[in-house]
């Protein structure tokens, strides 16, 4: 329950970020608390909670999930106070473009290998690779706008795939929870489905 409590946290604070990224206002002080704070702190809690009772498979997800916070905010100090480099360098933007994809496979592999979990955990991972992919393609759109248009660079219609798509695996995430909240204070589970793959 902590560990999707932490999930939700850090996913609907990037979520309403992106939504507004255009906006010149906007910025990440909101967002960079949260996630610190909050996601990644109660992500890694639940890790360590999951490995004390023997759940080597939730101590992963939560773990992985918690380390992705932390460096997504690292990266987005690091790049909003130009500690690697100008962000507005071209080279720049495409190096830190590499961050995304590098996620998204280990994600990947993370749906692949629990497939024997119900079938919502599935649904929940396939969507979060998903949207890393989008978001990828998002910021190599942004990058080919900013070379083609330089004095007007316009959103990559991406983004707002991206954003539809996360806000569909933060509702996953919190029937999750809800779920979870449910069997906690004693009423029953709510159905997370078979698995795609039974186990022996």
């Amino acid at each position: 329950m902590l560990g999707f409590g932490g999930f939700l946290l850090g996913s609907i604070s990037l979520a309403f970020y992106l939504k507004d990224v255009s906006v010149p206002a906007n910025s990440l002080v909101a967002s960079l608390p949260i996630m610190v704070f909050a996601s990644t702190i109660m992500l890694l809690m639940a890790s360590v909670w999951a490995m004390r009772l023997g759940d080597g498979v939730f101590a992963a997800v939560y773990g992985l999930f918690g380390t992705f916070w932390l460096s997504f905010s690292i990266l987005s100090l690091a790049l909003n106070n130009n500690w690697m480099g100008q962000f507005e360098n071209i080279e720049q933007r495409q190096a830190t473009a590499n961050f995304v994809p590098v996620w998204a496979i280990v994600i990947i592999l993370l749906t692949l290998t629990t497939l024997r979990l119900p079938s919502v955990f599935t649904l929940l991972f396939v969507v979060v690779s998903a949207t890393l992919l989008v978001l990828f393609g998002s910021i190599e759109q942004a990058i080919d706008q900013t070379v083609n248009n330089p004095l007007k660079p316009s959103d990559p219609w991406l983004i707002y795939v991206g954003i539809t798509t996360m806000f569909l695996f933060i509702a996953v995430g919190m029937y999750i929870f809800a779920s979870f909240m449910h069997r906690a204070t004693g009423a029953k589970n709510l159905p997370l489905g078979k698995p795609l793959i039974k186990s022996r």
